[in-house]
């Protein structure tokens, strides 16, 4: 269960965020996107639910988009001061939210430990549904849809299955979608056995 004073708080800012000035709504409608964004997703913390599963990547997304909401507002104007403030109560509330409880380790398809993207690290070894498996290299929100919904970008390296040209594949997966953390020892082991037999067989043809 979220702290209930965190909840508290995304209804003050779903208040407080003032509605997109006109002359931000061409660009596009990105920062219509953004702004849906961010009330969408306060909408959902001032409940016990999370649209990511993690209360606080939530939060860091809204801050991020209300930052990027202030970058591209007149300089001084009463939205940008607004949402520049929005943006720092959002970032300080993020740290407020319980750690995210795991799930048991081992329960993943491949016997990996389900995870977040944001949850792995750069000697990860993950598998990402549907998409490939390989090192983990990165994790950023895609840019909002018109309705406030942004996908999660996966970035992981293919490098130890393509050796030349291109090293890494992005992989859009839904919100609350986790990945597999695997042995990453093994699956190096494996790699490397798998490159030789193919290096093997491209010189013998």
């Amino acid at each position: 269960m979220p702290a209930p004073d965190t909840r508290l708080r995304a209804q003050r800012l779903a208040d407080r965020l003032p509605p997109l000035p006109p002359a931000m709504r061409g660009n596009a409608g990105r920062e219509r996107a953004r702004h849906a964004f961010a009330t969408r997703t306060l909408t959902t913390l001032r409940t016990d639910r999370s649209i990511t599963g993690d209360r606080a990547e939530d939060w860091r997304r809204v801050a991020s988009e209300l930052a990027m909401l202030g970058q591209m507002a007149a300089p001084g104007d009463n939205f940008q001061v607004a949402v520049l403030e929005l943006e720092a109560l959002a970032r300080q509330t993020a740290g407020l939210e319980p750690a995210l409880v795991g799930l048991p380790s081992g329960t993943g398809p491949q016997g990996g430990d389900l995870i977040f993207p944001w949850q792995a690290g750069e000697d990860d070894w993950i598998s990402v549904p549907g998409g490939p498996a390989g090192p983990f290299v990165s994790t950023a929100m895609a840019m909002p849809n018109q309705a406030g919904i942004a996908r999660t970008v996966v970035m992981v390296s293919q490098r130890h299955r393509y050796h030349a040209g291109s090293s890494h594949a992005d992989v859009h997966i839904e919100d609350g979608t986790r990945i597999e953390r695997l042995d990453a020892e093994v699956e190096r082991a494996r790699a490397r056995e798998q490159w030789n037999e193919d290096h093997s067989a491209w010189h013998n043809r």
